[in-house]
């Protein structure tokens, strides 16, 4: 099972820029692509790190899960995501099928994450790669 939070307006389509995102989506994911809701986490709109670094707050929020799907995200921001062991996703697509495809390639996309150094899929650049679902 992994943890997945994920930045959407609507609740049904990732469609939030990680740094404007005002709450995330928390699902539990397994490797069927089976997924539940487990909890919304607001972020504070104040949350900064220590050195005052945007996304640095965020990051903290979302420590404890192994991705978050986002329409888009920094560098900056991805980079305070990875200090805390998570991956970020940039995703041009609904819910369910960014949280099916996940659960199913999740293991692939996370060894591959981990094994690029400084990779990510930060501002689009995964969109026409293998790390979003179609």
């Amino acid at each position: 099972m992994a943890k997945v939070a994920v930045a959407s307006r609507d609740g049904v389509t990732v469609n939030e820029h990680f740094g404007r995102a005002q709450e995330f989506l928390i699902y539990e994911v397994n490797e069927q692509g089976e997924y539940q809701l487990l909890e919304n986490r607001s972020v504070n709109p104040g949350c900064t790190g220590d050195n005052g670094q945007h996304g640095a707050g965020p990051a903290a929020l979302l420590a404890d899960v192994e991705v978050v799907l986002v329409a888009q995200i920094g560098p900056g921001a991805e980079q305070q995501l990875r200090n805390h062991g998570v991956i970020a996703l940039a995703v041009n697509s609904s819910i369910d099928k960014a949280l099916q495809a996940y659960g199913k390639r999740g293991k692939f996309i996370k060894n591959s994450m981990l094994r690029s150094p400084g990779g990510g899929c930060s501002g689009g650049s995964c969109r026409s790669g293998g790390c979003h679902s179609r």
